[in-house]
This record gives structure tokens, C-alpha cells and sequence, in this order.
């Protein structure tokens, strides 16, 4: 059963820029929940070079009809150069959660 729901994940720099992001998309009802995940360690390559940082991630829960606005908002309140924004499908899940969110995000 495929669904009209989204999860997308992004990488933040402290846990306030995480709140921030979190509550703005809330509020605009761009997205359901958002759950912050603090002490997240990500190591990747930055300007040729092995980088090292502590972050927060987030899930952001949505529908795929408001993820290009979930996507401008991210750009735009994110403090990255180049934040992380990856987008999974939801292919099932729990009925009573999805009514929920679409109840939320109408």
C-alpha cells in the first residue's frame, strides 16, 4: 500500500537551530512531527578534506504535496551552505497515524 506521505531527513548544527527549524515547520503546518535526534556524529569529505562534526538530525514527517515547501523553508532557516535534505517514500505504515496526519496538515 503506497502512500501520499514523505520522511525527510536533514542535519542541523546545534540543538537550537533544530527547535527552530522543527517548531517553524509545525507551525506552518509544512509537517505533522518532527522528531529531533540529538548527538548525531557525522564524519564526510568538506573541501577535499575528512571532517569530523556533532549534530542533530531530524525526521520531518509530511505529505509529499508540501515538500517543496518544506524544502524552501529548510534552505532558508538552515545555517549550512549545503544542508543535507533527503527525501523517503512511505510505503505503509499505521492508518490511524497517517489519518492523523493528514487531518494535521490540511
Amino acid at each position: 500500500m503506497a502512500t501520499q506521505f514523505k520522511l525527510i531527513f536533514t542535519t542541523c548544527k546545534d540543538q537550537s537551530e533544530a527547535k527552530n527549524i522543527a517548531t517553524a515547520l509545525v507551525a506552518k503546518k509544512l509537517a505533522a512531527c518532527v522528531n529531533i535526534l540529538p548527538n548525531v556524529t557525522s564524519i564526510y569529505i568538506w573541501d577535499g578534506e575528512i571532517a569530523e562534526s556533532a549534530e542533530v538530525k531530524l525526521l520531518i514527517k509530511t505529505k509529499t504535496e508540501k515538500v517543496n515547501e518544506v524544502f524552501l523553508t529548510l534552505k532558508e532557516m538552515h545555517s549550512y551552505e549545503v544542508p543535507e535534505i533527503q527525501v523517503v517514500d512511505v510505503v505503509t505504515g499505521n492508518l490511524a497515524y497517517f489519518n492523523w496526519m493528514d487531518e494535521v496538515l490540511s
